[in-house]
């Protein structure tokens, strides 16, 4: 719960957006009713001013009807003239070409006169499709302008400098609204908003400049100035106010601020251009002794600003040495153009504010302008051919029927041919070229994945590995430094940097570079289990908590972003990537392609490690049955090490190989479920089981292939298992000789529905036990390996509290006693029946699948064992 202080800011934030909300949205209706009903609203020829009923800004018309600035207004259609809003009201009731009657008394002259003023529509014609979009333009910018403040006030109502972004952005809506034009109930909060916008943009980008990102040296030793200039504003802002409501409500609540009209309105524009001019000289100061990221922000903020904000400054000093309003009698063109230079202001304060890195300036420009330039052609090619295909099908229609040729036919087809393939297939394949040539994201997840599982297969040491991986993620994301640590014992080391002079030049020093496992940097990614940013200059980041020698090292390698390669028991390494070419920080999608790459190398690496240690003992050895027993350790380790842990299922495998190394696999493992990955939580059992064609290390290594495609590939096709048996076919396919191939069942089981999704490649039908009955899971498509290309087809069954799932290898099935008998599935299914009667052999699936094993070993009474036998159990309780 929010504690006393910040409930205190969100009940001030909703105020603030109560008035701010108002004013935009009266404005918005008030601007909108007269762009679209202009020609039939008469306007007010004259409105109030700062010297009350004195005119100070005569219309044409009220000039036509005799009347000059300097007349005081005495009565408009009989109504005494007492505040603004006796002339708006008279307008809204009139129509345009209607009288407006009015008495006046001109200076020197004391007798009253009388005037009929003819009124004019607000617009004399109806609008043009630019003005309305002009428009639409200035609402939404000023819309996204003030919700930009208020999003960032609500999100860090603590931080002082959310608060002047929201001061800052606020403003703009303000520009486009005369609060005196109008009407209802909630106008005086329109009024309050407008004139304490008004009065506070120019103190909070004062301030901004002061303290973003850290205090202004310059306000450490002179912290007077600022104080001199907000003072005078905070005395006149309520002046202001008064005056606000003076000119709609009462002139004579401010009538005795008329002589002093001009003098505070020429010292407010004074201190608010002082005001402003200090932010700069702020920021130039800052930029002079700011460096990195810091200094990249504030030239970006400095630029944007000084554009932004210069058409802005000379309208305001024309109309301090005129005397009249901001805009006022200068061509409407000349101050949209300002309005709409002005909002390069906001946009760069966003951009410094928001992003994790800013761009330099110059390669911002340069980099965004020739990014433009190369879309725009794009565009202007698609518009040419469809321009081009509209002439020819108006020539074509257009012209007699008995003049049409077979080959003009023709070239309408071959036109629409054209537009279509350019639309469709060229556009996209040039956008993807120009994303790349800019640095953009234009990459495609599942083929750079898909890319990197095909060629790290051909792969069995680790340095050529890392090589492929690196230089894959170098080109996708633009990297040119890339650094890899794998563990080694306690200590993670340095295996390969690329894109430094270190990394030819001085290898031992390189080597030399380590992270223990105990230190912030690893325990970090253990803990998170994902990229992790390498923030030098914030303070809450877990950098903090790292060693001078971690820093160090991670300096060396001019790291940004740490990837962690995961293992199945702990980190296999880390990937330390440098900055992008284009200085851009990694995005989201960045992110997650990187972690999904990183997933599949760390069991790339494990693989590959495991068959270097593999291949490293076996040419230490001389003997060939310590050669095989080394192969049986490894293969045993890629077995589940342990269950998944899942509500109301109850699972255990075993398998005993007829040899030392066997051809059988069988796993267990957790995936996210679809409806977890949108935020409802749960996961789903995948059951592998499969029976490698052959034996020895040659069945090894298949099996150790075939458990990596599976665990790789079922990440990316959840859901969808037969595309996952047609990907690991076509994986198990181009990784082994034409006489290999594997039966295989694969499923997945969600405990919140109990169903169970299936396919079975080719292998033993597995048995559901439910009751009296037994449920066979037939074969649904060939078996893997075998052919290039195979469809499988996905079968659901839904399993019932009390059925137990029984997957089983030939070995299982087929055991032979010693006149060579075959066990056979009914005596094994008779044998599992009777044993779900035992109370000893249910206790829980390892009790039971030790059962049915010690009874296929009672039937073969210590006969050989002639091929591999696994068991899967799945009991599903209540």
């Amino acid at each position: 719960m929010p504690q006393r202080p910040t409930r205190l800011l969100y009940l001030l934030l909703a105020i603030v957006a109560f008035f701010a909300f108002t004013h935009f949205f009266l404005g918005a209706r008030h601007n909108y009713d007269s762009q679209k009903n202009g020609r039939f609203q008469a306007r007010a020829p004259f409105s109030g001013s700062y010297k009350g009923a004195t005119l100070t800004l005569v219309l044409p018309e009220t000039r036509e009807a005799g009347l000059i600035a300097g007349d005081r207004v005495l009565t408009v259609n009989g109504r005494p003239y007492l505040s603004g809003d006796v002339v708006e009201q008279e307008a809204r009731r009139s129509e345009p070409g209607m009288p407006m009657v009015v008495t006046y008394r001109r200076n020197g002259d004391p007798a009253p006169r009388t005037a009929s003023v003819t009124l004019r529509a607000v617009h004399p014609r109806n609008q043009p499709l630019w003005s309305w979009v002009v428009l639409t333009f200035l609402t939404v910018a000023s819309f996204f302008c003030l919700v930009t403040g208020l999003y960032v006030a609500f999100a860090r109502p603590l931080n002082g400098n959310a608060w002047l972004i929201l001061g800052i952005l606020s403003f703009f809506n303000s520009l486009f609204i005369a609060t005196q034009t109008l009407s209802g109930p909630l106008k005086p909060v329109a009024m309050i908003w407008a004139t304490v916008s008004q009065s506070a943009m120019p103190i909070c980008l004062m301030l901004f400049g002061v303290y973003f990102p850290d205090r202004s040296k310059i306000d450490i030793r002179y912290p007077w100035i600022k104080w001199t200039l907000m003072l005078p504003i905070f005395v006149l802002a309520p002046l202001d106010l008064l005056q606000e409501f003076s000119r709609s409500y009462n002139f004579s609540l401010a009538a005795w601020l008329v002589p002093f009209s001009v003098t505070f309105g020429t010292i407010e524009t004074v201190i608010a251009i002082g005001a402003i001019n200090y932010f700069f000289i702020s920021l130039f100061f800052k930029i002079r002794t700011a460096r990195g990221d810091g200094r990249r922000r504030l030239r970006i903020l400095y630029a944007g600003t000084s554009i932004g904000l210069t058409p802005f400054f000379v309208l305001a000093i024309i109309a301090l040495f005129r005397k009249t309003d901001i805009g006022q009698d200068i061509p409407e063109w000349i101050v949209l153009s300002g309005v709409s230079i002005l909002f390069l202001f906001p946009m760069s304060l966003a951009y410094v504010v928001v992003v994790q890195r800013a761009l330099d300036l110059k390669l911002l420009i340069r980099q965004g302008t020739k990014y433009a330039f190369a879309k725009q052609s794009v565009v202007i090619l698609q518009v040419a051919l469809g321009v081009w295909f509209g002439f020819a099908l108006v020539d074509f229609f257009h012209s007699v029927e008995s003049h049409r040729r077979l080959v003009d036919i023709v070239r309408i087809f071959g036109i629409m041919v054209c537009v279509f393939s350019f639309r469709f297939v060229v556009s996209k394949k040039l956008q993807q070229r120009i994303d790349q040539r800019f640095f953009r994201e234009a990459y495609s997840a599942e083929q750079l994945l898909s890319e990197l599982s095909e060629e790290a297969r051909n792969f069995t040491e680790v340095a050529p590995l890392l090589n492929t991986i690196t230089q894959r993620i170098g080109e996708t994301l633009h990297i040119d430094r890339i650094a890899v640590f794998l563990r080694s014992g306690d200590t993670y080391r340095l295996q390969l940097a690329t894109g430094m002079p270190g990394a030819t030049m001085m290898p031992p020093l390189l080597s030399s570079i380590s992270l223990p496992a105990t230190s912030a940097t690893i325990t970090t990614l253990a803990r998170d289990r994902g990229p992790a940013n390498v923030y030098r200059d914030d303070p809450s980041s877990w950098l903090v908590d790292a060693t001078e020698a971690e820093r160090r090292a991670l300096n060396d390698l001019s790291t940004e972003l740490l990837v962690p390669l995961p293992g199945r028991k702990q980190l296999a390494g880390v990937m330390a990537l440098g900055p992008k070419r284009s200085e851009e920080p990694y995005t989201r999608t960045d992110r997650q392609l990187l972690q999904s790459v990183a997933s599949q190398a760390g069991m790339a690496l494990e693989n590959a490690e495991l068959l270097e240690n593999l291949s490293r003992e076996i040419t230490q050895r001389e003997r060939v049955s310590r050669e095989i027993e080394i192969a049986r350790e490894v293969q045993e380790r890629l077995f589940p090490q342990s269950y998944p842990k899942i509500a109301g299922v109850d699972i255990a495998g075993y398998c005993r190989p007829a040899q030392a190394i066997g051809g059988d696999y069988y796993d267990f493992f957790l995936l996210p479920s679809l409806s977890q990955q949108a935020g409802d939580g749960g996961e789903l059992l995948v059951l592998a089981l499969g029976d490698i064609s052959g034996k020895g290390i040659s069945a090894a290594l298949l099996m150790a292939s075939l458990r990596a495609s599976l665990r790789s590939g079922a990440q990316l096709r959840r859901g969808d298992q037969g595309a996952l048996m047609e990907h690991v076919n076509g994986l198990v396919y181009d990784s082994s000789t034409s006489n290999r191939y594997a039966t295989f069942f694969y499923a997945e089981y969600d405990p919140q529905t109990r169903l169970l999704s299936y396919v079975n490649a080719g292998h033993n039908p597995p048995l559901v036990l439910r009751g009296d009955r037994q449920i066979a899971l037939e074969a649904t498509g060939t078996v893997i390996g075998l052919l290039p290309e195979s469809a499988y087809e996905k079968q659901e069954i839904v399993l019932e509290p009390g059925d137990v799932l029984i997957a089983f290898t030939d070995g299982i099935s087929e055991a032979m006693n010693p006149v060579e008998e075959e066990w056979g599935e009914d005596r094994m299914i008779a044998a599992a029946r009777s044993i779900l009667h035992r109370p000893d052999c249910t206790v829980d699936a390892e009790q039971m699948m030790n059962c049915i094993l010690d009874a296929a070993d009672v039937f073969t009474s210590g006969a050989d064992q002639h091929d591999d036998m696994t068991l899967l159990i799945c009991m599903v309780r209540e």
